[in-house]
């Protein structure tokens, strides 16, 4: 059996043969692999799952090496789409000036969108504020009056309630 495959994640798996003569060669000999993912000859399935939710069946076969007639067998396989568990993926943010307008996007990735976002420790800037709701995105916008850095804690939500944070600083400098 092969592992689920969650969605815009990266995802590797080799599969495995024993007997006959190696080095092997795999190929899908029916059926197809989810979307974004591919089979090398070596038998590594990877790449990032890009379609939608869901089983996706296909047979494999694998060929050995032995001389003069090599030998074949196949075997019937799926992987299962599922939605990427929620994360932030902004891992740092630009530096500002004072007196200069100042916009930065924070990201997520995976759970169900739209999401909302919120500080829930530490304390943006004076002069910025969090936009808290976007369709995958929110917003730190406005223009810094203050100089120093500022260290906080992000938290979005998804649609279904689930949540992830991440720790975050913006530097304010003075103006040029």
């Amino acid at each position: 059996s092969l592992p689920n495959a969650p969605q815009g994640v990266a995802y590797s798996q080799a599969l495995q043969a024993s007997g006959g003569v190696a080095p092997y060669t795999w190929t899908l000999k029916s059926g197809a692999l989810p979307s974004g993912l591919t089979l090398s000859a070596a038998g590594v399935i990877s790449g990032t799952p890009t379609g939608a939710t869901g089983k996706s069946s296909f047979s494999v076969t694998v060929t050995d090496s032995q001389t003069p007639t090599s030998v074949s067998t196949s075997a019937s396989l799926s992987i299962t789409v599922v939605v990427a568990p929620l994360s932030v993926t902004t891992s740092t943010l630009v530096a500002g000036s004072v007196g200069v307008s100042y916009s930065q996007t924070l990201q997520a990735n995976g759970g169900s969108p739209p999401y909302t976002w919120s500080i829930i420790a530490g304390a943006l800037p004076p002069g910025l504020a969090l936009t808290p709701t976007g369709a995958t995105s929110g917003a730190i916008t406005g223009t810094p009056t203050t100089i120093g850095t500022s260290a906080f804690t992000v938290k979005v939500t998804d649609s279904a309630a689930a949540t992830a944070t991440a720790n975050l600083s913006i530097t304010i400098n003075g103006a040029f």
